[in-house]
């Protein structure tokens, strides 16, 4: 024993790590070192239980379809529900441990429930068609309901008890800084008393200033409380103007999109009526010339006969022609300007001359 005991803590937590969890809870018992070693031992077994549970359960449900009426007749059913009552008894045992464990005031004391969450995970790994929920958890529910009674009714009055005794004589070690209140949770022996100079006036004196002191941190929680919920709410608000100008940048791109779309059309449209403008401009520097030419009767009446030999050749392409002329002072823009008047003017006397030599043709 003395060799054990002399070993570095590193070789004994290796040694008894070969053991069963209920087993180093026994050996507890042993001496301070063994008492500390199979502390940290439980405390891990307990979180690498959880752990490993996680990662079954994990397992299990993504091999499971997502329907609820088709995971009641999937081989892997069984298994998610072991799983799931694990689960649940995990979280109770936490529950009732795990506060006390994380103030360092004792650790993970069942070893035994590590042992049968671990051999009901490893018969679940292991098996395709394990038994029933019921049958195969019995002995867990039992012991780990045990476990958590003894708990409740025989340790943590002690625990507390060395709670408040740890806290008593923290306070009454040194005078209160300023209203300020150190207090340590890692005192865990219960046998600790009150000093005999410590009286119970100095005790109500020293509890009224932690009263006083809690008051005006409950008055400082609220007040920071306050100020978070009008920074909540400014911050919706400043995400509502947010939303309402992304809105309205999304309406203005459409509404420049559209205008280049109609900057676009106006843009063909000019270039249609440039090009409109330049054949007008053309055939009516072609009609001055030849106006402008001094021509015979008999060099008019010739022009006169071909004109009319040619409509009567071609009559299609003088109704063609005909056609085009009238579309272009259709589709020519009114207007007051003295040069379109000027040309429509030209214009009309060109058609209407056009018609006079018609007639004739059509009576011989």
């Amino acid at each position: 024993m003395l060799q054990l005991i002399n070993l570095p803590d590193i070789v004994l937590e290796t040694i008894l790590s070969n053991l069963t969890y209920d087993e180093i809870s026994r050996y507890r018992i042993v001496c301070k070192q063994f008492d500390r070693t199979c502390k940290k031992l439980l405390n891990r077994g307990f979180n690498l239980m959880e752990k490993y549970h996680a990662q079954c359960l994990r397992a299990v449900k993504s091999q499971l379809p997502r329907r609820e009426s088709e995971r009641r007749s999937h081989p892997l059913a069984r298994h998610c529900d072991i799983l799931t009552a694990i689960e649940t008894r995990i979280s109770m045992l936490s529950m009732t441990f795990i506060k006390y464990v994380d103030l360092n005031l004792c650790c993970f004391i069942p070893g035994k429930v590590i042992d049968e969450i671990f051999r009901v995970l490893r018969l679940i790994r292991d098996s395709k068609t394990p038994p029933r929920a019921h049958e195969i958890l019995q002995e867990l529910r039992d012991i780990s309901s045990m476990a958590m009674e003894h708990f409740d009714e025989k340790i943590l009055p002690d625990l507390k008890h060395s709670i408040c005794t740890s806290v008593v004589s923290n306070v009454g070690s040194y005078e209160l800084p300023s209203g300020s209140l150190m207090i340590s949770h890692h005192t865990t022996s219960s046998n600790t008393t009150l000093p005999h100079n410590f009286s119970s006036e100095k005790l109500n004196q020293t509890f009224k200033k932690i009263y006083s002191r809690t008051k005006k941190n409950k008055l400082s929680v609220l007040s920071i409380k306050g100020q978070i919920g009008k920074m909540k709410l400014r911050m919706k608000r400043q995400g509502f103007q947010m939303r309402l100008q992304s809105l309205k940048l999304q309406e203005q791109a459409k509404k420049i999109h559209d205008q280049d779309t109609q900057l676009a059309e106006m843009r063909k449209h000019l270039e249609e009526w440039e090009q409109k403008m330049v054949d007008l401009t053309a055939e009516l520097s072609r009609a001055r010339e030849e106006t402008q030419k001094p021509d015979s009767i008999e060099t008019c009446k010739r022009k006169h006969i071909d004109m009319i030999n040619q409509r009567d050749t071609d009559p299609l392409q003088t109704k063609e022609l005909q056609a085009k002329k009238r579309k272009l002072i259709v589709e020519r823009i009114s207007s007051n300007d003295a040069k379109d008047v000027k040309f429509k003017k030209f214009m009309t006397d060109l058609l209407a001359g056009n018609a006079i030599e018609t007639y004739p043709s059509t009576s011989h």
